[in-house]
């Protein structure tokens, strides 16, 4: 075999041997990766795209609009005029040509609004507040989603740790049923008893593999909200043992006035107002003006002569007479619009302050839990320990070690989801009291 060959297969060998290094991310890399990748993230950025693409389309009523048009002719054939009487000598009408073979036109023209009281000036109030308002539902949009991946990361971390749990449980199993066999061929245990071991054991397995299948769905529920693939393998890395500190209550006025949600729907109130205003602007005159200039050369070769141009100015002055109710329906659709805004602002107000009120009610109660949590792990684990050592010398049957066994292990799975509910929590409390950051990792 020639050396370049060998080196090749060695390299595939290893490549099929080696397991693949996998991703390891923490809470702080999974944010920032979701800040570049989240599709729903992307799809909100192109939302302020288009709002600057509204300020644009509102300046361009503030400028004149210019436009030119250039029109070259090339008459094939002459046309001709008939005058009746005779010029030169002749009898009978005579007879003009009144075309060139090439003929050049070319117009320029610029129109500009002069004064529409007042609405042009409201559509570019309207433009920038919707600037202001897609920029704030971006704001709260991404603390949202940042928020969903932060509540899926600790729930992975959960599940990773409930599939150890259901490892260990499994190899505890296993272990003690080969003791118990190993007694049984011994004289020592009685056939009973390997037979209640060995369900305990096999009894255990289809819990680790139904742990092990949501841990790896959460896993890949990360992965699609970071724009991930999903056959790209990921590890997170993070613990749930330091939680925030239980928040104080805080008032619904200081909550509203810090989220980004209810500063959109204040613009969008100022909108709606602004809005009665620039269609009552359509019952109103507008005046406008007109500049043109045009310049036309005629020729039968190709150069200009026989030319001129002209200059024109003109004023125009739009009346609204009558549009047979339509600008005044309107108006009243307007003005419909605004008062079920202040409704939608009058009826989040109150909403708040419930969202405060059950928020901090279920961060109470998920923190009692987590205390009454552990002090039930530590007594499961001793009473654990107890029924495992009375079952070595014999004292204690595999019922008992079996419920003992599963009593630690619902205590800690008990535990571990009080800590995640605690952490989801403190999550909405965050997003609730508009106190969301990305330095609060």
């Amino acid at each position: 075999m020639k050396p370049k060959t060998a080196a090749t297969g060695l390299l595939l060998t290893l490549f099929i041997i080696l397991p693949v290094t996998a991703l390891e991310m923490n809470l702080e890399t999974v944010l920032n990766k979701a800040l570049r990748s989240n599709k729903d993230l992307k799809m909100a950025r192109a939302d302020i795209r288009l709002a600057d693409a509204r300020v644009t389309e509102a300046w361009s009523s503030v400028f004149p609009t210019i436009s030119t048009d250039i029109n070259y002719t090339r008459n094939l054939s002459q046309q001709f005029i008939y005058i009746n009487g005779s010029f030169g000598g002749g009898s009978g009408p005579s007879r003009f040509s009144f075309t060139f073979k090439n003929e050049l036109l070319m117009t320029a023209r610029l129109d500009q609004t002069i004064y529409s009281f007042g609405k042009v000036g409201t559509a570019l109030k309207i433009a920038y507040n919707y600037e202001d308002y897609v920029k704030a539902v971006f704001v709260y949009q991404k603390e949202k989603i940042l928020n969903s991946i932060r509540e899926a990361f600790y729930r992975a971390l959960v599940l990773k740790k409930i599939l150890k749990l259901a490892l260990e449980s499994e190899s505890s199993a296993k272990e003690n049923f080969e003791q118990t066999r190993l007694k049984y061929e011994s004289g020592v245990s009685s056939e009973y008893d390997v037979l209640q071991a060995e369900v305990r054991w096999r009894n255990a397995i289809p819990a680790t593999l139904a742990a092990r299948n949501n841990y790896e769905q959460a896993i890949n529920n990360v992965k699609a909200m970071i724009d991930l693939p999903v056959s790209e393998e990921l590890t997170l890395k993070g613990s749930l043992d330091t939680l925030p500190p239980l928040p104080p209550m805080l008032s619904t006025a200081v909550a509203l006035e810090r989220r980004a949600d209810f500063k959109a729907l204040l613009l969008e109130e100022s909108m709606r107002q602004k809005n009665v205003d620039l269609e009552f602007a359509n019952h109103l005159p507008n005046l406008s003006g007109t500049f043109s200039y045009s310049y036309s050369g005629r020729s039968d070769q190709f150069k200009l002569e026989n030319d001129y141009d002209n200059y024109v100015v003109g004023v125009r002055l739009h009346i609204p007479i009558f549009s047979g109710g339509y600008t005044q329906a309107q108006v009243q659709k307007a003005r419909v619009e605004v008062e079920k805004t202040r409704l939608q602002v009058e009826q989040t107000r109150e909403k708040v302050a419930i969202e405060l009120s059950n928020i901090h009610l279920k961060l109470r109660e998920a923190y009692q839990r987590i205390q009454s949590a552990q002090k039930a792990v530590d007594a499961a684990r001793r009473a654990f320990e107890i029924a495992k050592s009375r079952s070595e010398s014999g004292q204690a049957t595999q019922l008992e070690l079996k419920d003992s066994r599963l009593f630690l292990d619902q205590a800690r799975i008990t535990e571990l989801n009080a800590r995640y509910d605690y952490l989801v929590a403190h999550l909405n409390w965050q997003l609730a009291s508009g106190s969301y950051s990305m330095d609060a990792l």
